[in-house]
């Protein structure tokens, strides 16, 4: 039933890098077709759920029933014949909406099954269970369609959502982006308190490290004698690496702070000369410091 998983490959010389910026919608009708968005994503994912609890409910009923494939090619295309009927407003939103939600269910089933089945590590996971918008937050992915930084540094662009300002400059990515070191591989839309934020997926390029003499050799001992370090070149040079500096000492910096000279601060003999406190379960009143047998007046 659980089709393969195959894993995304950086390709060599790129590494993987993910970006979040905290945007906001350029017009008044944009934060409806967001909400929208995110409960397509909702509703699809709840759609195939339905789907892989029936099929199981009739094979535990008839044992002859095929198994239903948990791959995204099946769901697509069962999704593809049916979204007119389930769905008739499915045109009001992207297809990447749909996607992500059928894509969410299969990581979570393919999670299941690897927990049930020991090939998972961590704590046990539980089966799927339906989504509801109180308890889902509300995010899409974007695999596909327009996805794009502005060369303005403070707008992205979505697929049907549109433009949506950036409260952060975006030159950073922009700047790899235009020098084409770094390719956009997904754009995920996600609202987390109230504030709407966009995580770009993507790969930067990265040039190897070579070292400066690549053909070189040397021998290091550590810890003879006085030296830190003893550094044996191939040339036949002796490099001679000594200990780091010590720090200052805590008793030399503060020398000359007037904390050193304050009554009891530092010096055993200072206690001697602090105050008593008052202390009323010894039934002991403090005394005044001109004349030790007259009490001092408390309130």
């Amino acid at each position: 039933m659980m089709g393969g998983w195959p894993a995304y490959q950086v390709p060599e010389g790129w590494v993987a890098r993910g970006w979040r910026f905290e945007v906001e919608a350029t017009r008044p009708a944009q934060r409806p077709v967001i909400v929208q968005h995110f409960g397509a994503r909702r509703f699809a994912y709840n759609w195939a759920l339905a789907q892989v609890k029936a099929n199981l409910d009739a094979r535990a009923a008839d044992p002859s029933i095929p198994p239903l494939a948990w791959t995204l090619p099946t769901f697509r295309k069962a999704w593809n014949q049916a979204k007119t009927e389930v769905a008739p407003w499915w045109p009001c939103c992207s297809k990447e909406a749909y996607s992500c939600g059928i894509t969410d269910l299969l990581a979570a089933l393919h999670g299941w099954s690897a927990s049930k089945q020991g090939r998972r590590a961590g704590a046990r996971v539980g089966f799927p269970r339906f989504k509801a918008r109180h308890r889902d937050r509300g995010r899409v992915r974007f695999t596909t369609g327009t996805m794009r930084l502005e060369a303005d540094r403070r707008h992205l662009t979505l697929p049907v959502v549109g433009r949506l300002r950036s409260k952060e400059n975006t030159r950073r990515l922009e700047r790899l982006l235009a020098k084409g070191q770094a390719q956009v591989l997904s754009m995920t839309l996600s609202e987390q308190g109230g504030r709407l934020f966009v995580s770009v997926a993507t790969i930067v390029a990265q040039a190897p490290r070579r070292p400066s003499q690549p053909d070189a050799r040397c021998g290091v001992d550590l810890g003879i004698g006085v030296e830190w370090a003893v550094v044996a070149h191939a040339d036949g040079t002796i490099e001679r690496i000594t200990h780091p500096r010590p720090g200052r000492s805590p008793r030399a910096s503060t020398a000359g702070s007037p904390a050193r000279h304050r009554a009891g601060s530092s010096d055993p003999e200072g206690i001697a000369k602090r105050k008593p406190s008052w202390r009323p379960w010894t039934g002991v009143w403090p005394t005044c410091a001109a004349n030790p047998s007259i009490p001092s007046l408390l309130p």
